[in-house]
Parts: structure tokens; sequence; C-alpha cells
């Protein structure tokens, strides 16, 4: 027998196989080959969520701890507000007697003035005014205060100081003048810039809306000077308007004569250069009347020009046409000349008459030749007479072309004559028109000076103090619960973020849940690890006797050996009809627990009173022997190679006599084809008739191909998967492998699962269950045994 022959499972045929894919298994919602629906509700997010809950309430805790103790380690911000009013008067551009023409609002003129309030210039004018360079506490009061400060703070509260109260108006500016006449030094400016930005940076400009009411708001750790600066920076601003207005209306009245005395002279010279401009050119001064006799004749030569032009155009044509024609006597002049119509005529009456004379003569008859002669003559006369035509009509194009040429030289003198003319009346235009807004502009400057001079400075703008700051005795920052209450709940929801990051990047298999979406096969059984049993028993973990396995069962009570019964109920009931007698034990990669799941699994069924046997088929790494104490030194490998009879290699466990175990015996160097060989086949089928069950253990599917081979030899396998540890691509690799070579797969057992992480009402039934009296206890663990048994 070759390996692929080996691979095939014996008793079955196509039909079987494809009736085995269509059939309905009796355990798991799904059928194996097709995908279950995604179902997502709230109770899986749920269920996330309480699986970190320890994470996510840690990283709330923290960053929550943090940002309280950084707010209340920033200190109080107290806000002094100003108001001031910042009203425009434009200034009229004409103003007669009772009417007053005004220039249009400036668009801008909010957005500078509300500039001017943040300017660097203004904030160092108020800190030489308050000395703010002097006073330690301007900047070192904005410092971050300690920890320690900051836990007082929280615990105690925050007490204020209440400053003495102080003339809003008493502090002495310093003017725009007084800052000239200090001439600071490089070094000075330099070392007043940090307070300059400090004012800069804590100062807030609020225009109110619909008035001319603009509100200054100055924010400090020290509420005093949080006042003082709101007041020194409206009184400055408005000091330094009152300068400029003061400036603006000399300088302006200075300005204004200069400019009119340069538009006077400008004015003077402008009517000179018109007056000799139109002299030279013989231009009028004034409106002119009558046509223009230059204009009329450069009409008039341009319209005899286009008549020119087309009677050249016509004569050419027909001239053209005439001398191309393949016939000349097609031609309309030929057939109009009055020549060769009587020519023709002439023709036409001799053909009629040598018409006659043929019927009485002959062709030689003198009289006939004298008419053909006469004819012969004039068609030669006639056949010159075109030629003739076509030079009279050259003859009249040239002549049309030559009067063309004539009137276009005079056309060309008299239109350069009229477009200079133009030019000069342009010009002169020109002229007429910048003296005139020069004049114009002139006027302006005047009623300008004279405003000026009357007005002084109540055309400028008004800005003065309406309202000073008061002490302010609350503070307005910082927002300590609104940073809390933020920083909560996106520490809470990047918390909840980050335990879903780590569900979603955890591939392995956890819970029934994943078996039934991920996998695609039923869900046999599910075993609880030995750390989840302890906390379920409240008491200290179970002591083993002389093995490992069985000392999971050993106690009737416990989950585990419970849940190995729920696994006995579900092989028993997985086949319709008989229950299955060989069943193999693997598992997707080492150590998930298939060796202790297949001694667990024996020892169920062989309490029901059926003759088992199990059957040690890792020949890589056997443990069936190290679990019951036996020795190994012979086993399935002797029987295999024919060294002893397997009646002979036969073990019984002393504990439950119907449990029989067959050990691996000497590891040999071909495990692969000692398992697939037919010996084994006839093993398997001898043993079958003897016992009522036959549990094989098998290496890892993944890692050998052993448990593929033995698959196809039993009745179906057993998928082992440790819960929490093996990855879902695994674990469907390892499905995929025993379904390639036809093995028929029961379900899965989830083995070594956390309970306290997946099911819920697992652990308090267990829990409460433990919690019962002892004597109780017993007597319910005897009776439910005793009916399982009898059940099975």
């Amino acid at each position: 027998m070759t390996q692929d022959e080996r691979l095939v499972p014996a008793g079955r045929g196509l039909d079987n196989s494809l009736a085995d894919l269509t059939q309905t298994k009796p355990f798991g919602r799904y059928d194996r080959y097709s995908s279950p629906p995604a179902e997502t509700n709230v109770r899986e997010y749920l269920y996330v969520i309480l699986k970190r809950k320890w994470l996510i309430l840690s990283l709330v805790l923290v960053v929550t701890s943090l940002v309280t103790i950084q707010v209340y380690r920033q200190p109080s911000v107290y806000e002094g507000g100003t108001t001031i009013r910042i009203e425009s008067k434009p200034a009229p551009v004409l103003a007669t007697g009772q009417v007053i023409i005004n220039a249009p609002a400036d668009a801008n003129f909010w957005g500078t003035q509300l500039k001017l309030l943040q300017n660097p210039q203004l904030a160092r004018q108020v800190v030489l005014s308050l000395e703010l360079q002097k006073d330690p506490s301007f900047l070192g009061g904005q410092a971050q205060s300690s920890v320690f400060a900051s836990l007082k703070r929280i615990f105690a509260g925050e007490r204020t100081a209440t400053p003495p109260a102080q003339n809003p108006a008493a502090e002495q500016t310093v003017t725009t003048d007084e800052m000239k006449e200090r001439q600071l030094t490089p070094q000075e400016l330099a070392a007043l810039e940090p307070y300059e930005d400090a004012i800069v940076g804590s100062e807030t400009i609020e225009p109110i809306i619909g008035t001319s009411l603009v509100t200054i708001k100055y924010q400090h750790t020290d509420p005093a000077l949080a006042q003082r600066i709101a007041n020194t920076l409206a009184d400055v601003f408005v000091q330094n308007n009152r300068e400029r207005l003061d400036i603006g209306t000399s300088k302006a009245e200075e300005a204004l004569a200069q400019e009119i005395a340069k538009y006077q002279d400008k004015v003077k010279k402008g009517q000179d250069a018109r007056f000799a401009f139109a002299k030279e050119h013989d231009l009028p001064l004034g409106p002119e009347s009558g046509p223009n006799i230059e204009v009329v004749r450069d009409s008039t030569y341009s319209g005899q020009l286009l008549n020119a032009e087309n009677e050249r155009r016509n004569f050419l044509a027909v001239y053209e046409a005439a001398r191309n024609a393949p016939d000349p006597f097609a031609n309309p002049e030929v057939q109009k000349d009055e020549r060769i119509i009587k020519l023709r005529e002439k023709i036409s009456d001799l053909k009629d008459k040598l018409t006659s004379l043929r019927q009485k003569y002959t062709d030689e008859w003198p009289e006939v030749k004298q008419v053909r002669a006469q004819i012969d003559d004039l068609e030669i006369e006639l056949k010159k007479a075109p030629v003739e035509v076509l030079a009279s009509m050259k003859s009249r194009a040239d002549a049309a072309a030559a009067h063309e040429k004539s009137l276009e030289k005079a056309y060309s003198v008299q239109h350069g004559k009229t477009v200079s003319q133009t030019r000069n009346v342009i010009e002169l235009a020109i002229k007429t028109q910048e003296l005139a807004t020069d004049q114009q502009y002139l006027n302006t400057l005047m009623q300008k000076r004279r405003e000026v001079t009357q007005g002084g400075a109540d055309r400028g703008t008004d800005v003065r103090v309406e309202t000073y700051s008061r002490m302010p005795h609350e503070p307005v920052g910082p927002q300590r619960m609104r940073n809390i209450m933020i920083a909560f709940v996106l520490a809470l929801v990047a918390g909840i973020g980050l335990a879903f990051l780590l569900d979603y990047l955890d591939d392995t298999v956890k819970s029934l849940d994943d078996i039934d979406r991920y996998i695609h096969l039923p869900a046999l059984a599910l075993i609880p690890s030995v750390r989840s049993e302890k906390r379920l028993r409240g008491a200290e973990p179970l002591k083993p006797s002389d093995t490992t396995a069985l000392a999971m069962v050993t106690d009737v009570r416990s989950p585990i050996a419970e849940s190995y019964r729920h696994l006995r109920t579900s092989l028993l009931l997985s086949s319709a009809g008989t229950p299955p007698k060989t069943i193999l034990v693997t598992s997707s990669q080492p150590s998930e627990g298939k060796t202790t799941t297949a001694i667990n699994t024996a020892f169920m069924l062989a309490q029901t009173g059926a003759d088992v046997l199990i059957i040690d088929c890792d020949l890589r790494r056997p443990r069936l022997h190290s679990h019951f104490n036996l020795s190994n030194t012979r086993g399935l490998t002797n029987c295999l190679s024919g060294e002893s009879d397997v009646e002979e290699l036969l073990q019984t466990y002393d504990k439950l006599p119907k449990l029989k175990l067959l050990t691996s015996g000497p590891i040999p160097p071909n495990p692969a084809e000692l398992l697939g060989s037919e010996e084994m086949r006839k093993l398997l089928v001898s043993l079958s008739e003897k016992f009522t069950h036959i549990i094989v253990d098998s290496p890892p599917a993944i890692s050998f191909t052993d448990s593929s081979i033995l698959s196809t030899f039993v009745d179906g396998v057993i998928l082992v998967v440790h819960g929490g540890r093996s990855s879902r691509a695994v674990v469907r690799r390892a499905k995929q492998q025993l379904l390639d070579v036809g093995a028929h797969i029961f379900g899965v057992v989830l083995n070594n699962v956390k309970l306290e992480s997946t099911d819920y009402y697992y652990n308090s039934y267990y829990s409460s269950y433990y919690r019962t009296d002892e004597a109780d206890v017993q007597g319910g663990a005897d009776g439910g045994q005793n009916s399982r048994a009898a059940s099975s």
C-alpha cells in the first residue's frame, strides 16, 4: 500500500463523502463547511469592555489623576475689563452754506483701531507707566505651583486674598514724546520685550456688537495687576489718540498749504501749455461750429476709392473669365459686339445664297465659288474679332486699375492730414481734461484747508474711557472641572478603544462562540482551567495523587469532571445509531492538552461500564505512560514490528479495570511510516472487535503527518484547542488538513479556559454549588453520578 492509498479512508467512497458533506451535524448551529452569519450585538461589545475593565479603569484613573493635579498646579487667573468708546467722525468733502457732502466711511477703520489696541508699542508704554519691569510678581506670579500645593488646593480649596481698593484712574501714563526723550538702548528694548509679549498675549479686545464700545480685558494671576493693566491700556490708548489728533491737525494744515501752492502752479502751467498747443496746430479752444472740411474730404476720397476698387475688380473679373473661356464666342462681351453680330448676319445670308445656288449649279460654277470665297473671308474675320474684344476689355481693366491707384494716393495723403488733425484734437482734449481735474482738486484742497482751519480736532476720531475696570474677586480660569471631565471622557474613550484594539489584535480562540464563528465546527465541550476551578471552589488547588491528568476528574463535583462528562455525552451522541468506536484525539500544535483530554475521555467512557482502550500513538513524544506511572519499554511499536502480540502489551488501570492502556513503546526512527502501515489498520480493526471504544492519542496535526494518516483509520477525530492561546488561523489550518484527507471531525474541545472571563453563569452556578453543605453536596454528587451512569 502506498502513502497516498493510506490517506484514503477505508469503506468510504465518493458517494459516502458527498453524503457526509450534506448531512447536518447534531452539535453546532452551522454546517462545518458553511460560514455562519456574522452577528454583532451589544452583549459582545459589553463582553469586550468587561473583559478588560481593569485596563480601562486604570487608564481612566491615571489620566484623570494626572490632569487633575496638572490643572490644580496652574494658578488661578483673574480678569480686569475696561470699556472705551471709539467714534469715527468722517471729514466732509464739501461744505457750502447749509449743504455738507461727507466722505464715505472707511471700511478698515475698526480693524485698524482693534490692531492698535494690541500694538507692542502700546504695551511698552503700559510697562513703563506701571514700571512692571521692576515688579517681580508680574512674570513670576504666573509660574505653576508644586504638586504638594496643588494637592492641598484640591482638598482644602482655594483662598483668594482681597487686595486694597485703588483709584482706577490714578496711574500716570507715559506719553509718546516722553518715550522719544528717553531714547531706550537696544539692550533696554530687548529687556522689555518679555513684558510686552506678556501683555499682548494676555490681552483680549472684544467689540460690543451694534455699538461703538470696545472692552479691553486683561488676565493675570494677581487681581490688582489685572485691574491696573486693563485701565492703563485704555488710558494710554486714549492719550495716544489725542496726541495723534493734535499733531495731525498742524501737519495737515502745513501739508495742505504746500499741496495748494503746488497745484496752483500746475494749473497755471497747464493753461499756458493748452493755449500754445491750440495755436500751433490751428485748433479752436472752444467748441467747433460746422463740419470739419478735412474729415469731409477724407470721407469723399474713401467713397471714391471704394467705387474705383469695385469697378477695377469687375473689369478684371470679366476679362479673366473671357480670357480663360474655352470658346471665345461664349463670352457675353463678344456676343454683344456689333461688328461680330453683323459678320454673323452676313455669313448667314451668304450661306443661304450658297444653298440656293447649289440647287441649280454645281460647286464648280463660278458664282458658287465666288459666294464660297466670300464666306471664307468673313469667317476668318469673325475668328479674329474675339481677340480684338479681349484686348478692348484688358484696356478697360488697366484704365480702372490706374484710376484706383490715383484715388488711393490722394486718399492716403488726405487721410494722413485727417489723422494728424484728430490726434491733435484728442491731445488738446486730454490737456483740457487734465486742466479741469487739477482745477477741481485745487478747489477741494482749498475747501479742506478752510475746514481744517475752522474745525480743528473735532473732525478726528473720538476715543474716551466709558467704564474703568473693577477689582476682580472671582477667577475666570482655568476651567478645572471642564478640563477634568474632558480628560475623563477622553481617557474612557481611549481605554475602550484600546480594549477593542487589543481584542481585534487577539487572534486566539477564547470561547465557544469563537469556535462556532471562526472554526465552523461543533463545540463538544468546554474544559475549565485548574485555576478557575480553584477560584470556584474557594479552596486550595487539588493535589495530584499518582497522575497529573486524572487528578482533574478524581473529584466528581469538580467543574472539570463535569465538563468531561459533557464531552462523553457529546461523543456518544455524535453519530446517529451506533456510537463511535475508534476516536482520534489531536491538536493543532503542541501543549494544547490533547493527551490529558484523551486520558480523561477514556476514563469517563470506562465509568459507563464500557471496555475502553487508550493507545499512545504519539511516537515522537509519548506521554501516556508518565500519567499512569507505567513502564514504556514495550508497547505499540513492538506490536507493529511483529515482536509481540497485542494481548501481552495491554495494561490495566487498577482503579478502573474497564480501562486498558497500550503505551507507545520504544520511539522508532520512522513514526509516520509505522503508523501508516497496513499492520496499524489491521490492529485497529481487531481491537475494535474487543473494545467498545478506542481512544487514540496522536501528535499535533500541524507539526507532523501522523494525525492525518491515523484519521483515515478511525471513525472520527476530536480536535483539542487551548483556550486563549491557539491561533484561529492555525486551528483552521489543522482542520483543513484533516478534511483534505477525508477525516471525519466530531468537533472541538476548548481546553484550559479561564471561566472568570468567559462564562458568568458557569461561575455563579458552581460557586453556589460549592458553598452548600458538604454532606448534601456529596449526596447530590453520588446521585448525579449514578443517574448519569444509568443514562449512559
